[in-house]
């Protein structure tokens, strides 16, 4: 009874261990600051892959795909969730580097944070329209386009979001056409067109290069 006992106690902590384990980082990734919230919804690239989170707070958190189907396994919309990472200096978005349901529970581990946005573009042509509930952020902090409240985010050079800041506001409507995927609840596009509404849609501002 006493080796059973033994034998099930060590293979806890063999679990636990594992999920502590930080994958061949230098560091502990929980010493960092942890950012706790309630879901609000995950976010889908032009790619169709889901790459970020969105707190209730507001609070936006960025990861690689590779970790999408661990956390989507784990954590419900409306569900708890605690992200330790490193928060951009001007805004409220967050690079993951280790994840749990609460900041109490062993964490999961990121091996390849996201330290810049992804890029791979989406082969669908799609219309988004919506009000505006956030900025899309880089993982610096820098807009590159919106996320709608009605779901689904349009993505946008930062050059282009700065240039056409005075339409993305906060509450504002917007419509816009490109490439990019839905799945279910899921939609991002790149924009090609952008407008006030479907009807007012006109092309963007080159991006620098």
């Amino acid at each position: 009874m006493l080796a059973g006992a033994a034998l099930a106690w060590a293979s806890t902590a063999t679990l636990v261990a594992r999920a502590r384990d930080p994958r061949g980082l230098w560091f502990d990734p929980t010493q960092l600051p942890s950012y706790s919230g309630r879901l609000e919804r995950w976010i889908s690239n032009p790619a169709g892959e889901v790459d970020r989170g969105l707190f209730r707070e507001g609070t936006q958190f960025v990861f690689p795909p590779a970790e999408a189907d661990a956390l989507m396994g784990a954590i419900e919309r409306g569900g708890s969730i605690a992200v330790w990472g490193i928060r951009a200096r001007t805004a409220p978005v967050v690079t993951m580097l280790a994840w749990a349901k609460a900041d109490s529970d062993p964490a999961s581990f990121v091996e390849r944070p996201a330290w810049f946005a992804s890029s791979r573009p989406g082969e669908q042509r799609l219309m988004l329209a919506g009000r505006i509930e956030a900025p899309l952020l880089t993982p610096q902090g820098e807009n590159m386009g919106v996320i709608l409240a009605e779901g689904g985010s349009i993505r946008l050079g930062v050059d282009q979001h700065k240039a056409l800041a005075a339409k993305l506001g906060v509450g504002d409507t917007v419509a816009a056409e490109g490439l990019g995927t839905r799945r279910g609840d899921l939609a991002a596009i790149d924009a090609q067109r952008l407008g006030k509404d479907q009807n007012s849609l006109e092309g963007l501002p080159e991006p620098r290069r």
